[in-house]
């Protein structure tokens, strides 16, 4: 088989960019060199030169139907032939059986004709039978009258990189099965939480109501015996929603059902709601608004944001107070929420708010590291911002920012009136 030896070819024209510079052409570029030279053919022998000689890069170029014309030092390092042994053969024994197959390398000849340059990175093969990871550039050639002279081909081994690029993967998939196996292990030892109690306060009402039924009825004991067991029942209920929030949330659909109401009323609910908890830990809650804060929101997921600020200040505060405020500035409601409780060290803040992340040992404190991401995800429903100013035994203060008409303006006047 005849090699076109002259595919890759180049052509002086001088005094193009003056006195001082003359211009070296190729079918598709251009390079400037001095006019010191003592003539274009050496500035083409340097040329040439460089090519054979750079090692970090298969330089080569192939006729016009993909036979090799031409071998560099570079070739000879990442492929494993010697010019003598490849040239003249086709360029696709360099590819995996399963690429042949389906007959890409000449589906990349046909794109570089077509786009002029065509660019992939795959695995390739080398005289050894081993593979390694390669970026390719073909680059068409055509000549002044437009016919295609060959291609033009440079492949760089990215078989290093490829390699840190699986072993990073290897180590986020590792870190990910970690993550759900502790999570898995703390919603378990979560659920079981109301459970427990909820159980045994169950199996003590029926044998007292086997053995002496009158007694629940005495003294409003059965009154507090079914309240009690309700408040296991919504700690249970809230766990299960917290985790389908989470579920809706990774196929984008946690939804706002927005309505016209009064801030300051939903967070003086929530202090009245949550004010025994706080009691029992020792928590005084304070809550400042300065009047109505009207605006369209969705109440049900407010609430539950507020709700898991509050509920977390009186778990990491516990024995301090509990300040919740709100106020407006220009179009948002600012809603802040501080403790004076255990803080949150500067390497997990801007942590809190992925899922499943605990800042705090799971042997101290209970929980499964959703709130503060369920929170993070509804405010950003509302188009609103929270952040967290904390330092260790002193505190943390939750601020969040929500515009007071955002949802209107998405879903239109057709928001539910304020009740």
């Amino acid at each position: 088989m005849r090699v076109d030896t002259d595919v890759f070819s180049w052509r002086l024209e001088e005094g193009t960019l003056g006195d001082n510079d003359h211009l070296l052409n190729s079918n598709d570029g251009v390079i400037t060199y001095s006019r010191r030279d003592r003539a274009g053919r050496d500035t083409e022998d340097q040329l040439r030169l460089l090519i054979a000689s750079v090692s970090d890069y298969a330089i080569l170029t192939l006729d016009v139907e993909g036979h090799i014309a031409s071998w560099n030092l570079g070739a000879e390092r990442i492929k494993g032939y010697r010019a003598d042994e490849i040239l003249g053969q086709h360029f696709s024994r360099f590819y995996p059986p399963e690429d042949i197959a389906w007959g890409k390398p000449a589906w990349e000849l046909e794109s570089a004709i077509r786009l002029g340059r065509f660019e992939d990175e795959g695995w390739r093969v080398r005289k050894d039978g081993t593979r390694f990871w390669a970026n390719v550039v073909i680059t068409a050639l055509f000549d002044e009258s437009g016919e295609l002279r060959g291609f033009g081909k440079v492949t760089r081994d990215f078989t290093q990189r490829k390699h840190a690029e699986e072993t990073r993967e290897l180590e986020r998939l590792r870190e990910a099965l970690r993550a759900r196996d502790e999570f898995l292990s703390v919603a378990s030892h979560e659920l079981k939480t109301p459970l427990t109690p909820l159980q045994l306060k169950l199996t003590a009402m029926r044998r007292i109501a086997e053995t002496n039924p009158q007694a629940l009825l005495a003294e409003g004991r059965l009154s507090r015996e079914l309240a009690s067991a309700s408040g296991q029942v919504r700690k249970l209920a809230d766990l299960i929603d917290d985790l389908l929030d989470v579920s809706r949330i990774n196929v984008g659909r946690l939804t706002v059902e927005p309505e016209r109401m009064d801030l300051s009323a939903l967070l003086r609910d929530i202090a009245v709601r949550y004010a025994p908890q706080a009691h029992v830990a020792g928590c005084r809650l304070d809550v400042d608004v300065a009047g109505p804060i009207e605006g369209t929101w969705d109440r049900r997921r407010l609430e539950q944001a507020v709700t898991n600020l509050v509920t977390n200040a009186i778990k990491y505060g516990a024995g301090k107070p509990v300040h919740v405020s709100a106020r407006v500035a220009d179009t948002d409601a600012v809603i802040t929420v501080r403790d004076e409780g255990i803080g949150i060290a500067p390497t997990h803040q801007r942590r809190i708010f992925e899922r499943f992340v605990r800042a705090v040992s799971e042997r101290n404190y209970g929980g499964m590291g959703l709130g503060l991401f369920i929170t993070h995800q509804i405010v950003e429903a509302h188009a609103g911002t929270i952040d967290v100013e904390s330092e260790l035994g002193r505190g943390s203060t939750f601020t969040l920012r929500i515009p007071r008409e955002a949802l209107l303006a998405k879903v239109g006047p057709t928001a539910k009136p304020a009740p």
